[in-house]
């Protein structure tokens, strides 16, 4: 891949992203599998590459033909490459799932029917962000995340050689009441992850939420096709509830001394543990009114994403 002078791929991403913005709202059909500027070396760790993931699937009751994203779903994307001038920046959208998905995971007949079948858009999106991450590595955020701090900052000096994926925290009971849909006491965000390609965590990640679907539908005696999940649904089988139940396995295999997610609360600093960097509250989760998080109207110095809760999986009309 070419590799640009600063200022060059400064310009070049902005032009990039004028065009596609201009082309999406021209009414042309995109296929959405990439845009792509600069370099494929390391970011903030010396194992997570300059990747940008994010994903944008044709809601189930929208014909996939004739389907046009609006140019303000992409209103944050801006930041991403501003941020980051010598990243790779891919969209992935519904063509670039196949691809993928036979590259990596060609003999997995269910994991494929996942994608053809299932209509829940933001399930289909949790589960690919797991797999983009497991097989590519990178850095994934929805598209209500804005890019506060370059990825270069979300990491210590002390834990660049080390870091291999790098979680946030969404919630931290700490002495409050617990919240709906969320773990009891702590729950790790999704809308936001970085990670190194292969990680374990990841690789299990896309096991988990595989069989999960897989002995649900059995359960329920319902095909993909007939899975209508609510929200808590969603949480606990593809989405933050789950995700927070597999980190903790793999945070405990690194140190079994991690009885509970409550032996994390609280945190008022970066923490390592094996391989995995925990951001506290206000790295992923900054301006709620819950957890510890600050909500002045400020941007804390500690926040290097910040989510906007758009929420567009809970009304995608596959219910």
């Amino acid at each position: 891949m070419l590799k640009y002078c600063r200022l060059a791929s400064t310009i070049a991403i902005w032009a990039l992203l004028a065009v596609a913005l201009l082309s999406l709202a021209s009414g042309r059909r995109q296929s959405y599998r990439s845009w792509s500027v600069a370099s494929s070396g390391l970011g903030a760790t010396s194992s997570i590459p300059h990747k940008i993931w994010q994903i944008f699937l044709t809601p189930p009751k929208a014909d996939r033909a004739s389907f046009q994203i609006e140019s303000s779903s992409l209103a944050y994307t801006a930041s991403w490459l501003a941020r980051h001038p010598n990243y790779e920046y891919v969209l992935v959208g519904d063509e670039g799932v196949e691809p993928i998905l036979d590259q990596n995971y060609k003999d997995d007949e269910f994991l494929h029917r996942i994608f053809r079948e299932m209509k829940s858009t933001g399930m289909r999106s949790d589960l690919l962000r797991y797999v983009l991450l497991a097989t590519r590595g990178g850095i994934y955020a929805d598209l209500d995340v804005e890019a506060v701090r370059p990825f270069d900052e979300w990491v210590p000096a002390e834990y660049k050689d080390r870091a291999r994926v790098v979680v946030g925290v969404e919630f931290d009971r700490l002495d409050g009441p617990n919240w709906n849909e969320v773990h009891e006491d702590m729950q790790f965000a999704q809308w936001t992850i970085a990670a190194a390609p292969g990680h374990p965590l990841l690789r299990s990640m896309v096991r988990r939420v595989v069989s999960t679907l897989e002995a649900y539908v059995e359960e329920k005696g319902i095909t993909l096709a007939e899975l209508k999940a609510e929200s808590a649904d969603v949480m606990v089988l593809t989405g933050a509830a789950a995700w927070t139940d597999n980190v903790l396995a793999q945070l405990q295999r690194y140190e079994p001394a991690i009885t509970s997610l409550r032996d994390l609360s609280g945190l008022k600093e970066p923490r390592l543990v094996g391989d995995i960097l925990i951001l506290p509250i206000n790295g992923f989760g900054m301006g709620q009114s819950h957890s510890g998080s600050s909500n002045d109207g400020t941007i804390p110095h500690d926040a290097m994403t910040r989510h906007n809760f758009h929420g567009s999986w809970r009304n995608d009309g596959s219910n």
